[in-house]
């Protein structure tokens, strides 16, 4: 895994991002700044823009023109100043994280690519998203963001916005100090590799009887209500757990629930959650992984269950699982509930009834498998 954390260019974690997007936008707000200040944005999806709203109402009260990009199903409800962009979700920019400012002397961006790739080693889903792109307290890149931005938005600016940002670009003609910069970005660096060393893991509730996260817990793993980071998911029932206490004892029960947590967790990625939805209810998640790779875990898993009746404390269990892959939030656990209604329980070892597979085969569009 590279190191994301101080690169000025490459694979950048989102929390470099954030922290070089934080530097840019207060540039937009330092003293001396204003009404000759041009600002761009794209924030992907309106729940990211809500985190920095009152930001951008500060800016756009000073700043000549205040343009900011998302995806959104409507028109959303900005800050008055701010000039609003819909964007598809099928063109590039919706995949975008940008932040550009200008001035006639000052300059700072950030452009990067949502990589639609996680680091395994994070502890949350949003701070394990990967970026391929680059941020800097440069003019002359800021000048061409803002020239690019303002080309790629065309006719979705309107003409005053269009006309203002060229009369902004049109002012830059004194050389950059290319000294200051380089000084201001090294002394940037090690701020953000200083706070990404210091990022706290995130912790929720977790099941008392097993260790395993709840549903409620997983919530701030999770993190905003957007589609930008696809799951893998497994719904696991075992039918005949709840009445293990009754037939056998609390002691069998919970070292029966002891294993079961045991094989949901082998083989995650710190990443992964495996959670505990209910007494013979569980699912397993995993950020971007391909669906070959969660079916085999999926029947890997069910096979793994059905054999620890040849474990101590030796009781037979009838595992049924299913998978999906989804962007959805919240999680579609009520379709994967309705899917595994129709996935019989097995009742021979070996089980001669499997799991419900994804979708057949068939050559898909990236991304075509998620719902």
């Amino acid at each position: 895994m590279p190191d994301v954390s101080s690169a000025r260019a490459g694979v950048l974690s989102k929390r470099a991002l954030v922290t070089a997007s934080h530097a840019v936008e207060r540039a937009a707000l330092a003293e001396g700044t204003g009404a000759d200040t041009v600002v761009f944005a794209l924030f992907q999806r309106l729940p990211y823009f809500e985190r920095e709203r009152e930001v951008y109402a500060r800016i756009a009260r000073t700043a000549a023109v205040t343009v900011v990009g998302m995806v959104d199903s409507g028109r959303p409800d900005l800050p008055h100043g701010v000039t609003p962009v819909l964007l598809r979700p099928d063109e590039s920019m919706a995949r975008e994280w940008s932040v550009a400012v200008l001035s006639p002397t000052f300059g700072a961006s950030v452009v990067a690519q949502d990589l639609d790739d996680v680091d395994p080693q994070a502890a949350t889903v949003e701070s394990a998203r990967l970026f391929r792109g680059r941020w800097g307290l440069r003019r002359d890149e800021a000048y061409a963001e803002v020239v690019r931005l303002r080309d790629a938005l065309g006719d979705r600016l309107p003409p005053a916005v269009r006309r203002k940002v060229g009369e902004v670009l049109a002012s830059v003609e004194a050389p950059a100090a290319v000294d200051v910069e380089s000084r201001a970005e090294a002394a940037l660096r090690h701020v953000a590799s200083r706070l990404e060393a210091l990022s706290p893991p995130v912790a929720g509730p977790v099941d008392p009887e097993t260790g395993l996260a709840t549903l409620a817990g997983i919530t701030p793993w999770l993190g905003d209500a957007t589609d930008t980071v696809p799951l893998g998911l497994i719904l696991v029932t075992v039918d005949d757990l709840t009445a293990v206490e009754r037939r056998h004892g609390n002691r069998i029960r919970m070292h029966t629930e002891q294993n079961i947590a045991d094989l949901l967790r082998d083989g995650l990625r710190p990443l992964d959650r495996a959670v505990r939805l209910g007494p013979g209810e569980f699912l397993v998640a995993q950020p971007v992984v391909g669906p070959d790779e969660l079916t085999d875990r999926s029947l890997r898993l069910e096979r793994r269950l059905a054999a620890l009746h040849a474990t101590y404390p030796f009781v037979d269990l009838h595992p049924r699982t299913t998978t999906m892959l989804t962007r959805r939030r919240p999680l579609p656990l009520h379709t994967l509930r309705s899917r595994l209604r129709h996935v019989p329980a097995s009742t021979l070892w070996p089980p001669s009834q499997g799991s419900l597979p994804l979708e057949p085969r068939t050559p898909a569009a990236r991304g075509g498998w998620f719902r």
